[in-house]
């Protein structure tokens, strides 16, 4: 079991992983992801761009996440709240997703731990995350790696954008 930088050829085991999730989503109610999102056009951003890693398990896909390492423009205003570190870099974990198969295993555990890792080596001391309200299994996570709710950002015009903000520093 090892994460790796996402290839092109995994981009179709990428996808049924997000749309694992997207019918897990799905099923507790969230409007989160039911709209298209993420797309496939997305997902080949991050893979032109070098963002998104794989979880590897027994030679499959059995997760991905986008480590984005560039400032997220969503996180630029924050409401009901605010973020302790706004002077040094961040890196933000997106779409964090386990394919079907593959849950209860606590393997998001093991993927997230690994790209702490990659991001700390390259430089990153704060790390920032955001889910919808009714993802609790994310908002799980993320308390349990140490992540703190700061406030409300949007990530969108509508009010299913509004996601549920966190950060950690190192």
């Amino acid at each position: 079991m090892f994460v790796r930088k996402a290839l092109n050829d995994d981009l179709p085991k990428i996808i049924k992983v997000i749309n694992d999730a997207k019918n897990l989503i799905k099923g507790t109610g969230s409007p989160q992801w039911q709209d298209g999102e993420p797309s496939k056009s997305v997902l080949e951003e991050d893979l032109r761009v070098g963002r998104g890693y794989v979880l590897i398990v027994n030679g499959e896909v059995a997760g991905y996440t986008a480590l984005m390492q560039t400032d997220d423009p969503h996180y630029d205003v924050i409401q009901d709240g605010s973020w302790v570190n706004t002077t040094d870099k961040y890196a933000t974990l997106h779409r964090v997703s386990i394919a079907d198969g593959y849950r209860g295993k606590h393997l998001s555990d093991f993927m997230i731990s690994n790209l702490f890792t990659i991001a700390y080596e390259k430089g990153f001391r704060n790390f920032r995350i955001d889910t919808h309200a009714m993802n609790k299994g994310m908002q799980h996570i993320s308390l349990k790696f140490g992540f703190e709710y700061r406030g409300i950002i949007y990530v969108g015009d509508k009010e299913d954008d509004r996601r549920l903000a966190y950060e950690l520093n190192m």
